[in-house]
């Protein structure tokens, strides 16, 4: 794996500015769609805490604080635009429209705002290759306005979730590890938040990351091991409370296995090689196109409950865990 451009990071001269292209294929799925950083700004109202009238910070602020960490991190002159997603919309009308008919409501006396939004921007010039696959270096966060207490005022926190990572630019998978996120960041200024992001991008080791998974794909799992773990995931969902404490976390549904089993024969860049093993690679890459079907406020522990399932798998088939109580 070629490491020359992640190991120069900080030479500003490999950062073209370039505008990103929206990709055809979604970063999330579930029940999310896609609005512009401008709509956002031009058309959804921002919430405010009920105590005091005061606003919280908008979606758009948070956008602007984590692009402009990445800016002044990665010395660059000009960010990609954000792809941004949101999902539980909250409706409303202006005052005079209140007697309307709601098939009656011109756009301009409809309200409405977001309860969650999630979004990543990638960096072009940062990016490197895993398997064949190109990873691009990749920031973002996650906001769910249902984790704020909004019945307070102005002093209290609020719930960011923000990483940095790499994006697989075959499907658009997320990858990410618990040294690039922070699941629970809470704040109480957009200078705040800038700060905090800016030292998460600053403290990450983007070379480390990328060589964990680069090994990856030196370990095979057969077809019969891979059926093994997803019955043992199945089963997790239903075992007692006092045997599921002692076994390591799954945070994927059922439904999402049952999305990794059928990408296993049928995806076209992560199904089984033709003897019927998968390299953990595509292991994990089977895990991520799972995770795009998760809501907004569970994206980002899915992701990363999928890497450190992963390197599980990796103990046992390495020797250095054996007993994980999905392969025993």
């Amino acid at each position: 794996m070629e490491l020359l451009r992640i190991d120069h990071l900080q030479t500003s001269d490999r950062l073209p500015a370039v505008k990103t292209k929206k990709s055809v294929s979604r970063f999330l799925k579930a029940n999310t769609e896609e609005v512009s950083w401008e709509e956002m700004r031009d058309r959804h109202v921002i919430p405010v805490f009920l105590k005091d009238n005061e606003p919280t910070i908008s979606h758009c602020e948070f956008v602007e604080a984590v692009s402009q960490a990445a800016q002044d991190c990665f010395s660059l002159s000009e960010f990609p635009e954000a792809d941004i997603r949101v999902s539980h919309p909250v409706k409303g009308r202006i005052y005079e429209a209140r007697h309307k008919k709601a098939q009656d409501l011109q756009p301009s006396e409809k309200t409405i705002y977001y309860e969650r939004m999630a979004f990543m921007v990638s960096i072009p010039g940062i990016q490197d290759q895993v398997s064949g696959n190109i990873l691009e270096l990749t920031i973002g966060g996650v906001k769910a306005y249902h984790l704020d207490n909004l019945n307070s005022t102005k002093g209290s926190p609020e719930h960011f979730k923000i990483f940095i990572g790499f994006k697989n630019t075959v499907c658009t998978n997320l990858c990410v590890s618990t040294d690039g996120v922070k699941l629970d960041l809470k704040v109480r200024s957009v200078e705040e938040l800038y700060q905090k992001t800016l030292a998460l991008m600053e403290n990450f080791n983007p070379v480390g990351f990328l060589r964990s998974m680069a090994s990856l794909t030196a370990f095979d799992l057969q077809e019969k091991q891979f059926a093994q773990i997803i019955g043992r995931c199945r089963m997790y969902q239903f075992l007692p409370k006092d045997l599921r404490n002692e076994i390591p976390e799954l945070l994927i549904n059922d439904t999402q296995v049952s999305r990794i089993v059928e990408a296993f024969y049928q995806d076209p860049s992560f199904a089984r090689a033709t003897n019927g093993c998968v390299d953990l690679w595509r292991f994990y890459n089977l895990f991520t196109g799972a995770n795009k079907h998760s809501y907004i406020d569970k994206f980002l522990e899915r992701g990363v409950n999928g890497w450190d399932f992963t390197n599980r798998v990796r103990g046992v088939l390495d020797g250095s865990h054996p007993d994980f109580w999905y392969m025993i």
